[in-house]
């Protein structure tokens, strides 16, 4: 078994023992900069479009790397953003599947489909998706012959079907068959100090965004430091935001920590709804509250509250403290709690 891997994630397949396959492309890189130049678009059509530049990028390495690859493997496993590489390297017809963290396909039902914009089955959804299928469609496919793969191949779902309703799409069954959660390794543990921090004291908040360190993302950080603060909790924060000088004593920064073994100890985990922090948070029982900004970000916080229904999506389009509070007011009783994203503004790049 061989994972294609830009050049930042060689490593890490190495690791976990399997044989990478190197597209000699640094997408992280690529990324990052693109977002301090540009900001990122707060409309999907906008982000898509951004990722259309990194799959550009990628395409020359993909496609001179499946080319070596292909006399030496019988079948492929693709992702939203892969399934329509193998065309463009005269590999049509090799047995395929695609696996996707988060259902990217067109449907009139709002809880199976990315694209989805209102709750329920409704036109609406499906409509939707097909005005943003062109763009996402190029992302995958610079080249429009290698996308007719991605309508047809058994597709399945590597989430949980309390987020993501398994049905049938374009005459396929979509599976969600639960989040592929790794083992930690024998005697893993939280860091001595963190563990004592949290023994000290009372259950603490958990805040962490993702990996954005974006004005706005640093903002809603900074509030719900401080609502939590008002309400008298302590707060682990997840570092790398910029905001990890002159916090006190009832605020701990934290770096790479196992989810697995954190969330438990917390009293409320406040994320941005991304797909792997999703499933931990859900695993740990804890509740939690979703501040989505991106992508795949608003599905799993509107799949989030429809988990929990005795919670509501929080009412707020700008980052206030003391709004920000309310989600963990009696959150004994609450599972779960989403934030709308900001009103979507004009993306300025190209459209075709």
């Amino acid at each position: 078994m061989g994972v294609t891997a830009t050049r930042e994630f060689v490593g890490l397949v190495e690791a976990a023992g399997l044989a990478p396959e190197p597209v000699d492309v640094d997408a992280m890189a690529y990324y990052r900069d693109q977002l301090a130049v540009h900001a990122m678009p707060t409309d999907l059509g906008g982000q898509l479009r951004m990722l259309r530049g990194l799959a550009e990028l990628l395409a020359p390495s993909v496609r001179r790397r499946l080319e070596d690859m292909r006399p030496r493997y019988d079948g492929l496993v693709l992702t939203a953003m892969t399934a329509g590489w193998p065309a463009l390297a005269g590999w049509p017809r090799a047995p395929r599947v695609l696996m996707m963290f988060v259902p990217a396909l067109p449907t009139t039902w709002g809880d199976s489909s990315m694209f989805s914009v209102v709750p329920g089955r409704s036109w609406r959804n499906l409509a939707a998706a097909v005005r943003i299928l062109p763009t996402a469609v190029r992302l995958v496919a610079p080249d429009p012959r290698a996308a007719l793969s991605m309508g047809t191949a058994p597709a399945f779902v590597a989430h949980s079907p309390r987020l993501v309703t398994p049905r049938r799409v374009a005459g396929r069954q979509v599976r969600a068959v639960g989040y592929p959660f790794r083992e930690l390794p024998d005697g893993a543990s939280l860091d001595p100090g963190l563990a004592a921090w949290l023994d000290a004291g009372p259950a603490p908040v958990y805040v962490g965004l993702g990996s954005h360190t974006l004005p706005s993302v640093r903002a809603v950080l900074s509030d719900a430091v401080a609502a939590a603060s008002d309400l008298g909790l302590r707060v682990v924060l997840q570092g790398g935001s910029g905001l990890e000088e002159g916090l006190g004593p009832d605020v701990r920064v934290v770096e790479d920590v196992p989810h697995e073994l954190l969330f438990p100890r917390t009293a409320t985990v406040v994320h941005h709804g991304g797909a792997g922090t999703t499933a931990q948070a859900l695993r740990s029982g804890r509740p939690q509250v979703v501040v989505p900004f991106t992508m795949d970000q608003p599905f799993f916080a509107a799949g989030s509250t429809r988990s929990a229904s005795d919670r509501h999506p929080c009412p707020r389009r700008r980052p206030r403290a003391r709004r920000s509070a309310r989600p963990w007011r009696g959150r004994a009783g609450a599972r779960s709690s989403s934030v709308p994203p900001p009103r979507p503004r004009p993306w300025p790049w190209r459209t075709g």
